[in-house]
């Protein structure tokens, strides 16, 4: 749309605002007198042989109806009785209910209904009395369903069948404005175009209308501040809202009201998308109210149902958009069945973006499911203690943020291509310019594609895991902390946090699988007995193996023999194997044993020195 044909739209949409707003004006103006002769017209009609006969005729349509429905009632209210009074105790179950409370009511609503409009084409009515009594018919209709819909969403007078997370005070008040405003909108819908065509009374038909819609847009626009302005408190660690939800609310009701007053013909389609903005808002606490989730939190409950609430909230918003494009085609006249042949470009554009949300839900439904589960198992396996040594649940904490992530991307650049391909994009060139581009980037970032490549092959070989200690080339160590696609986080032992890319780690020394084996060494005099000194140590390691605390560090026995001798001294090696990271408390504790064990036998460590005795001469 170039500025020419924008000025002439804007040109043409001010002219007809102007036209609404001078027959506003003028109904307005000519009503009151208007309506005192529509009064006296309708006067002198029931004064007629013809009034009263329409009277009589309409008094025997209310009393079939009315038996019709109490002949029902008298069958189908034992079973309604008994469905009300089921146990509740899940939203599920309140769900439940709440169809059979709706299937009974519009069952015997319609047959009232049809009672009442079947029973009229039998009898012979004055002229334009017969489509006054169907318009009542269907307000009566439309009202009565209203308030059917009220009652079993709402539940005012049952909190426990309520079917949405709404409180018992705020229930009554919005049920009772809910109803006002429709009751508004079905009088300024049906009564009008009857005294047009009934009594000739166009201006007071125009006027009523403009007064039942307005008042009906300020009962919704209170509603919105007076319902939804007060946000419920949020759970610490929530995210709080860039607005109340009162304020998108009203600003639709708004816009609706506006958008009838400059064009009577957009209206119903102004009210159709406002509908679906504000179920769109109101769908999350809604489907999550279902699998007693608290929303206001930030952190998922363990029993939300997993990932099917995500999933029915995707679905439940593609569903809504789904029913409004097909309300928006009949509001516009177009036929379903032709919309894929329809000529008008803003129809083939709307089909088109109707396949990127289909392909959109289909990615959102694969991500939530993929992330879902992959939370819920970090969840379960909680995150790595440095103080406990890796165990098995290690490389899950190591692969699956890395699956998650890597899912994220490859669904987001499939969703792409997707859409493009669903909007008539050709993206054969883009795939080979991706190709061409691919190859350029692999040549001028041939580190990152070594570090990538590197990442891949070391995460094949399970060469480390989150929480264990490494120690790679470059004199590079620590316990790995973060791995990423091109590079891992060592925290040293003495606190620096190290980032190698997966191209320089080099040979990797893993000291934190299996086991290990800890070798120490006892520098003793060289007059002690080295079979005796080989016993205590071994007596040593088998007191250490049946201690409660120490006994589960080790692996294997301590051990030791004479490994050499010195000048002045000999060493005796000692060795044990114990779990990755125990070996330290072992060595401790042996230590402490022997020191013991050396004062009871009257015996101490070699300092390393040696005496040198000088004999007299003389002597």
């Amino acid at each position: 749309m170039n500025e020419q044909s924008l000025a002439l739209w804007s040109a043409e949409l001010l002219a007809s605002a102007k036209m609404r707003f001078l027959a506003i004006g003028t109904d307005l103006a000519q009503a009151p007198l208007e309506g005192q002769r529509a009064l006296e017209t309708i006067h002198a009609s029931l004064m007629t042989g013809a009034g009263v006969r329409s009277a009589t005729y309409i008094a025997i349509l209310l009393f079939v109806g009315i038996a019709v429905e109490w002949l029902y009632w008298m069958y189908a209210y034992s079973p309604l009785r008994a469905a009300m009074a089921t146990p509740v105790r899940a939203p599920t179950e309140a769900l439940r209910v709440g169809l059979r409370r709706l299937a009974f009511s519009g069952a015997g609503l319609l047959l009232f209904t049809a009672a009442t409009i079947g029973v009229s084409a039998a009898f012979a009515w004055p002229p334009h009395v017969h489509q006054l009594v169907i318009a009542f018919t269907l307000l009566l209709l439309v009202l009565r369903l209203s308030w059917i819909g009220i009652a079993v969403i709402l539940a005012p007078g049952r909190s426990r069948l309520r079917l949405v997370p709404v409180e018992q005070v705020r229930a009554r008040w919005l049920a009772g404005a809910i109803m006002a405003a429709l009751l508004l909108l079905a009088l300024g819908r049906f009564l009008p175009p009857v005294l047009d065509e009934g009594v000739q009374a166009r201006h007071v038909a125009g006027a009523l209308r403009f007064a039942t819609y307005s008042l009906s847009a300020l009962i919704l626009f209170v509603a919105a501040f007076a319902f939804f302005g007060r946000e419920p408190s949020r759970a610490e660690g929530a995210r709080a809202p860039l607005f109340p939800r009162s304020f998108p609310l009203a600003l639709l009701v708004l816009a609706v009201y506006a958008v009838w007053l400059m064009n009577d013909g957009a209206a119903a389609l102004a009210v159709i998308v406002a509908i679906v903005l504000a179920l769109q808002l109101g769908l999350h606490p809604m489907v999550y109210y279902y699998w007693g989730k608290d929303v206001r939190s930030a952190v998922p409950s363990a029993d939300a149902g997993g990932a099917l609430p995500a999933i029915a909230l995707s679905l439940a918003r593609f569903v809504v958009a789904l029913v409004g494009v097909g309300a928006a085609a009949i509001a516009l006249d177009t036929p379903l069945s032709s919309l894929a042949d329809s000529a008008s470009p803003w129809i083939r554009i709307g089909l088109r973006l109707l396949g990127v949300a289909v392909l959109a839900l289909l990615a959102h439904g694969v991500w939530i499911a993929i992330r879902s589960v992959v939370d819920q198992r970090l969840a379960r396996i909680g995150p790595a203690d440095p103080h406990q040594p890796p165990d098995a649940s290690s490389r899950l904490l190591t692969l699956l943020p890395l699956l998650r992530v890597t899912t994220a991307v490859l669904l987001l650049v499939l969703l792409v291509l997707s859409s493009l391909w669903a909007l008539g994009i050709e993206i054969t060139p883009l795939l080979a310019g991706a190709g061409v581009l691919g190859i350029a980037l692999g040549f001028g970032a041939q580190a990152l594609v070594r570090d990538i490549i590197a990442g891949v092959f070391y995460l094949a070989d399970d060469a480390f895991r989150v929480g264990e200690y490494v120690e790679g080339g470059g004199n590079v160590k620590g316990n790995v902390e973060r791995i990423t696609l091109r590079s891992v986080a060592l925290r040293h032992h003495n606190g620096p946090l190290h980032f190698v890319p997966y191209g320089a780690l080099g040979s990797v020394r893993n000291t934190s699988r299996d086991w290990v084996i800890d070798k120490f060494n006892l520098p003793l005099s060289v007059e002690v007995e080295s079979e005796k000194i080989r016993k205590m140590i071994k007596k040593i390691g088998e007191d250490m193996k049946e201690d409660p605390v120490i006994g589960p560090m080790m692996l294997e026995p301590l051990k030791g023999k004479l490994y050499r001798i010195d000048p002045g001294v000999k060493i005796f090696r000692c060795k044990f194997r114990s779990p990755p990271g125990k070996q330290f408390d072992v060595r401790a504790n042996a230590l402490k044993r022997i020191e013991a064990a050396l004062k009871q036998m009257g015996l101490q460590f070699a300092d390393g020195r040696q005496t040198v005795l000088l004999q007299n001469p003389a002597s």
